[in-house]
């Protein structure tokens, strides 16, 4: 297996642990995910954009002292660009779902979340899909 091949395999590994930590409400194993030495940004639906570790963990905080949602994810793919993986996905909350992007940086012998945001997938997806005219 080529190192590109296993760095991706890594990735998308993860990928995969975000969400069992967010669905299981689990504020240490989100905390173990996110990068230390680098800045990190989330953006979650709806929010305003979250800067530097501090808050972006009370946002998680938030979160699960009221329950990890009932989260699962789909169609993971993941993109290598110069030692950075961008991780997309479709994430699935009851019957909502949100397109989600997630960047990880090599840090400390891991690959580490510098970056998570998700939307609604909406009005904008529907627009796509049967266009009526241009798109604003």
């Amino acid at each position: 297996m080529s190192r590109e091949a296993a760095d991706a395999i890594a990735a998308l590994r993860v990928n995969a642990a975000l969400y069992t930590s967010i669905a299981g409400g689990d504020l240490a194993a989100m905390d173990d995910l996110w990068a230390r030495d680098e800045p990190v940004l989330c953006i979650h639906p709806g929010g305003p954009p979250l800067q530097g570790r501090v808050a972006v963990m009370a946002s998680w905080n938030e979160i699960f002292e009221r329950g990890g949602p009932p989260i699962t994810y789909s169609q993971d793919s993941v993109s290598l660009v110069r030692g950075i993986a961008f991780v997309n996905c479709l994430e699935h909350i009851g019957d909502t779902t949100l397109s989600a992007s997630n960047v990880f940086v090599w840090e400390s012998s891991a690959w580490r979340l510098v970056q998570h945001t998700a939307g609604v997938v909406g009005e904008m997806q529907a627009r796509i899909e049967t266009p009526s005219g241009p798109l604003h």
